[in-house]
């Protein structure tokens, strides 16, 4: 007995579950009964964000304790995205009860001297920033390192776009040294222009963010400011 029915998204990539028959003039693909069960066990590793080469390795697999240690790994990356979801609610909630740091949070301006920093700049996207931050620190302490150099401050991004973007961001991840220096392959040594500066202290989880960049926003527009270069993140912790 056949099952007949077109085939949902996550089947439609060759090489995870291939279907019986394709119509030729529809294009609809066909499942044999056989295949209800591997259809639907591709469907709901989709569901939990899994990639299509982790579910060809998952499906793969005939031992069944790598294949618990895969879906291991794949629930902390879950467990720890439901705790990034509940601190944004708790942002969300605080921001629409009135309850937010936005007129508590301390808020003073600076003066900074010109510094010399060594820094990767790159364009990420909001999915992967972590991963691509890392990286550009890692290449950065890796040339400090091996030039016998040495950090004088907390490291620091930047970010070029002002305003929201989901994908293509435009960034730097910087460390402060004592001198100028040269650079090598994707790092490079600069002078990064000092001037006045709106500064605030966040401490929290960092999903709540936004949070502090409202605030300093705010109190720009009201004391009569406006933004004369990109944002820094410096980061304490």
């Amino acid at each position: 007995m056949q099952a007949e029915r077109k085939s949902p998204a996550p089947l439609r990539r060759p090489g995870i579950l291939r279907p019986g028959y394709t119509d030729p003039q529809s294009g609809y693909r066909y499942y044999s009964s056989a295949q209800l069960t591997e259809a639907n066990l591709i469907r709901m590793l989709r569901s939990l964000e899994l990639s299509l080469e982790d579910i060809r390795q998952f499906l793969r697999e005939r031992d069944p304790a790598r294949k618990e240690e895969l879906l291991g790994e794949h629930r902390e990356r879950i467990e720890q995205k439901m705790e990034e979801y509940k601190s944004i609610v708790s942002s969300i909630e605080r921001l629409t009860e009135g309850k937010g740091e936005t007129m508590e949070r301390e808020i003073e301006t600076k003066e900074l001297a010109d510094q010399p920093v060594l820094g990767v700049r790159f364009k990420t996207s909001m999915a992967s920033i972590g991963e691509d931050i890392g990286k550009g620190y890692e290449a950065v302490f890796t040339y400090i390192g091996k030039s016998g150099a040495q950090p004088v401050g907390p490291p620091f991004a930047i970010y070029y776009d002002m305003e929201l973007k989901k994908e293509d961001i435009d960034m730097e991840a910087c460390v402060p040294v004592s001198s100028l220096m040269e650079g090598e392959g994707n790092v490079t040594g600069r002078s990064l222009p000092g001037g006045k500066v709106a500064s605030t202290l966040h401490a929290g989880p960092y999903e709540e963010f936004g949070e502090a960049y409202q605030a300093l926003m705010l109190w720009i527009n009201e004391n009569g400011y406006r933004p004369a270069g990109p944002c820094r993140e410096v980061y304490l912790v």
